[in-house]
């Protein structure tokens, strides 16, 4: 029912500084599907979702659920500045059949344990699996394996956690806590082979929607029990990220760009985001060629 392996974490398409682009995201999906991808992460950060209103990311998750196959697995981040906002989100993506809804603790004001098993108690009424988004640099708080497991208990519904802390020792934590009974994915796509390596049962990966015969590469290299591949690609997928960095932006920014060099036209990313100059876009495109042509090799 939940996703194994890599679960992209998509690109939302947008027009107009901040409208989904509906005609587009069938096209992604297609293409990720192509290549193997069996699992979507949709509207977290990655998809933008909280730039976007309620009205878009609903409009997006419709979409992508109406493009994607019956037999993939759809995660739906709802997380917002509103808990309302938030549930309302969560029954929508209820209605439509997605195998869970995933979010962000409460942002701006710090919940403490207690506020965190109110927060996801009060989703768990949309009726769908709820899973706990921890992204420390982006809520501004760390949910340990301590508050999870307060939340788990407090909260039934509550299925598994998304761990975005790059700590290597808290996310082994959570597998040997969580994995044999709660669903429990990495994040990072730094981390990628070695959340396989120490039994997360998945990895959200970003860079996946641009080069997603990569890290499925590195999920079939941890299955076949060949680490040295696993590291090598994921040192491939390093260097990717470094040459990425270099732009100053969110790397959904760039990926958007390789993503079109790939025949796959996602648009430009919605307001506040900066948006490539033309003279970036040549350089994503020398610096992305190599890397695309490996990808196709695997492929």
């Amino acid at each position: 029912m939940y996703p194994e392996g890599i679960v992209t974490a998509v690109i939302t398409p947008i027009k107009n500084d901040f409208e989904v682009d509906r005609e587009r995201v069938a096209p992604l999906i297609g293409f990720l599907v192509e290549k193997g991808v069996k699992g979507f992460f949709v509207l977290g950060t990655y998809g933008e979702g909280m730039l976007l209103s309620r009205n878009e990311r609903e409009k997006m998750l419709e979409k992508v659920v109406e493009a994607a196959p019956s037999r993939a697995s759809i995660i739906a981040h709802v997380g917002a500045a509103d808990v309302e906002t938030a549930l309302e989100l969560a029954k929508h993506a209820a209605s439509l059949g997605v195998a869970a809804v995933s979010s962000v603790g409460p942002i701006y004001h710090k919940p403490g344990k207690a506020g965190l098993i109110s927060y996801y108690g009060f989703l768990s009424r949309a009726g769908v699996p709820v899973m706990v988004y921890n992204n420390k640099g982006r809520q501004g708080y760390n949910i340990s394996p301590s508050d999870f497991e307060s939340i788990t208990r407090g909260v039934p519904s509550v299925i598994g956690v998304k761990d975005t802390s790059y700590d290597l020792e808290q996310l082994q934590n959570y597998v040997d806590m969580f994995g044999g009974t709660h669903y429990v994915a990495g994040a990072g796509d730094s981390l990628i082979a070695v959340a396989f390596l120490i039994g997360a049962r998945a990895h959200v990966c970003g860079i996946a929607n641009a080069f997603p015969e990569i890290p499925l590469a590195v999920y079939a290299a941890v299955k076949n029990r060949d680490v040295k591949k696993a590291i090598e690609l994921q040192n491939i997928i390093n260097r990717i990220r470094r040459e990425l960095s270099k732009f100053g932006v969110e790397t959904q920014v760039v990926l958007r760009e390789i993503l079109r060099l790939r025949g796959v036209d996602v648009g430009e990313s919605p307001i506040p985001l900066r948006k490539l100059t033309e003279e970036e876009k040549l350089e994503v495109k020398r610096i992305s060629q190599p890397y695309v042509e490996y990808a196709e090799g695997l492929g």
